[in-house]
């Protein structure tokens, strides 16, 4: 209990260090968070979990700290918002694809995991905010 409590902390303090990379720009923000969540996923992993179970708890704290903060503002303005959710949506995928390289352990999970990361923070996130532009 006493690690996923660390856990959670963890990624609510790494979620306050980097949220302000979102001030310069939207692309900065997707790439700066998820980045900071792969490898923190991965230290986690390594030095918290127990090697005889996924951590599958480690990665719901990790993903609970990231957004616990941002939950009441998406509720409650969830229009205004939108333009921005795409971020917390790659820095929850790069969450699940560092537990998955975790698991798996091989070099082309890794490199798999990287080109993914690269087309949600090149590709799709530029899409989303083309579609977001025009629908407003």
């Amino acid at each position: 209990m006493k690690n996923l409590i660390i856990t959670f902390v963890g990624s609510l303090l790494l979620f306050l260090i980097t949220c302000w990379t979102g001030s310069y720009s939207i692309y900065s923000a997707g790439w700066t968070e998820s980045i900071c969540f792969f490898v923190f996923t991965l230290l986690v992993l390594d030095k918290l979990a127990k090697p005889d179970h996924y951590g599958v708890s480690f990665i719901v704290t990790i993903i609970m700290g990231r957004i616990i903060l941002e939950v009441p503002l998406r509720v409650f303005e969830f229009r205004e918002t939108l333009f921005s959710l795409f971020v917390p949506i790659v820095s929850i995928v790069s969450i699940l694809l560092a537990a998955v390289y975790h698991k798996e352990k091989r070099t082309s999970v890794l490199i798999l995991a990287v080109v993914i990361l690269v087309l949600l923070n090149t590709v799709a996130h530029d899409a989303w905010h083309h579609c977001m532009l025009h629908d407003r």
